[in-house]
């Protein structure tokens, strides 16, 4: 882990998040905050209100008519979860000028965004309440690469030369050439922009979920969602039988696989949309 954070803080622009995230989350720890009181904390920046108001807009949420301004969008977003949207908006504006060399960054965004639908239809269908804090965790469960081929591009080359291109074999290597993996970057990222920890157990556990301890269902479903997104990204038909990276990310999870092919379906009809309204297209 501490070669991990080694490389988190040896870049420099990406180890802490914008002080305007900081603000708002502590004023969304206040009980007594007032809409408009927030309203003119979150215009302060007109890229993030614009990011928020067309997260607002797209089939992500699908409200039935048209958010015309910042305070009906929080309203209707809500409080428990804007937090979280506010996030995903400023992860994805923190990486998007980000072009690290052999690195196909449309790629990268696309299989982001279809983890972190997916988490978030998991999540749902589970009935859970944080939806979009499960959107956050599939959003943030690859950016340890963007670390990893910034920090130490050369590596990261030969570990692409030299591995199979599916995400538990590139892992070994990262771990055998650079001394550390993806996971264990992501996990270290987490915990220098000060995340729940929470979010670092799961992201730094994503591969093997029954090291999460009590965060193992969350864990797994993000697993789960990988498997998936790997199999949408080399457009494969989504079954009940799709390949799972780890085995028991079914049973661990608690997601019918037999709705698969509907979660797969649904991500796919809302990625352009959200890749949009977070400015990544």
């Amino acid at each position: 882990m501490r070669l991990a954070q080694e490389l988190v803080a040896s870049q420099e622009h990406l180890s802490s998040l914008p002080d305007l995230y900081y603000k708002v989350r502590d004023a969304l720890q206040d009980a007594d905050l007032e809409i408009d009181v927030l309203t003119n904390l979150i215009a302060t920046d007109p890229s993030l209100t614009g990011k928020l108001l067309r997260i607002a807009n797209s089939a992500f949420y699908g409200f039935p008519r048209k958010v015309e301004t910042l305070s009906r969008a929080i309203t209707l977003i809500g409080l428990g979860q804007l937090g979280d949207i506010l996030l995903a908006s400023t992860l994805a504006a923190t990486f998007q000028g980000i072009r690290p060399q052999r690195m196909d960054m449309n790629r990268f965004w696309r299989g982001s965004i279809r983890r972190a639908l997916l988490c978030r239809q998991f999540s749902r269908h589970l009935e859970e309440r944080d939806v979009e804090r499960a959107f956050v965790v599939g959003l943030l469960s690859d950016m340890g690469h963007l670390v990893m081929y910034h920090a130490v591009p050369d590596l990261m080359g030969i570990v692409l030369d030299t591995s199979e291109d599916n995400v538990l074999a590139r892992a070994e290597k990262e771990r055998s050439i650079i001394g550390c993996d993806y996971c264990e970057v992501g996990a270290a990222l987490c915990v220098a922009w000060q995340l729940p920890d929470t979010m670092s157990n799961i992201i730094g556990n994503q591969l093997t979920p029954e090291d999460a301890e009590e965060r193992v269902a969350e864990t797994a479903r993000l697993n789960l969602a990988i498997s998936v997104a790997e199999s949408l990204n080399r457009r494969e038909t989504i079954t009940a039988a799709c390949p799972l990276l780890f085995p028991d990310a079914a049973d661990l999870s608690g997601v019918d696989l037999a709705l698969l092919p509907v979660f797969a379906e649904h991500c796919e009809a809302q990625l352009d949309s959200v890749m949009t309204s977070l400015g990544l297209t």
